[in-house]
């Protein structure tokens, strides 16, 4: 166990900063030790967080564009789509993240770069006859529940996704009821992919440890 002294809390509180560690000092009466601790565990938490959030997201935005690709019967389906103003501002910007890299505008670079919030866009209300009824709904052949709880479920997890990438607390959310979701929203596009991510990955284990 790591040996705490007064002036090596002081020397963490400059490096981390007492505004980052007041969530922490607060959970844990004050008591500064006890607090770096949490905040270890969150970090380690945040980490074994990342890899079946990263599946997710992977396996959402290639399920996606593989149902889009077949509604406009074309690979860049993004040079087709209408969108509203949003929407297509963010695929403008990929192309021109993706051109200032002088890489190819192709679909695994489009698909790569659009971010979890443009592909959880595309399953709005406004979108629901113009792509998930003609087709969008089958990037999702084993969920069996209306497009808006497919889409509230995964901005949740999205939330989460971004308080991570961003290094904010965590352990204040209901992280055993997040994992199960990440599963099983993973299990709306594939089985097999919910499986090996599940088997793979150890957030079961951190989440028992929480000091």
């Amino acid at each position: 166990m790591f040996a705490y002294t007064t002036d090596i809390i002081n020397n963490l509180e400059k490096s981390l900063s007492c505004d980052r560690l007041n969530t922490y000092t607060q959970e844990t009466n004050h008591n500064k030790e006890n607090a770096l601790n949490l905040y270890l565990w969150n970090s380690e938490t945040s980490a074994a967080f990342y890899p079946p959030l990263q599946c997710l997201e992977i396996a959402l935005r290639n399920s996606i564009h593989y149902e889009l690709s077949q509604i406009y019967s074309a690979q860049d389906w993004y040079d087709h789509i209408q969108l509203n103003n949003i929407g297509q501002r963010k695929i403008d910007i990929a192309k021109n993240t993706i051109r200032q890299r002088r890489s190819a505008i192709d679909p695994p670079h489009m698909v790569a770069e659009l971010s979890f919030g443009f592909w959880l866009s595309l399953l709005n209300r406004r979108y629901h006859q113009k792509l998930w009824i003609s087709g969008l709904h089958k990037a999702f052949p084993h969920a069996h529940m209306k497009r808006s709880k497919i889409l509230y479920t995964l901005n949740h997890l999205r939330i989460l996704r971004n308080r991570i990438a961003h290094h904010e607390p965590i352990f204040k959310r209901h992280l055993e009821q997040d994992y199960t979701s990440i599963i099983t929203s993973i299990g709306w596009i594939c089985h097999d992919t919910a499986r090996w991510t599940k088997h793979h990955h150890i957030v079961d284990n951190i989440l028992s440890r929480k000091p």
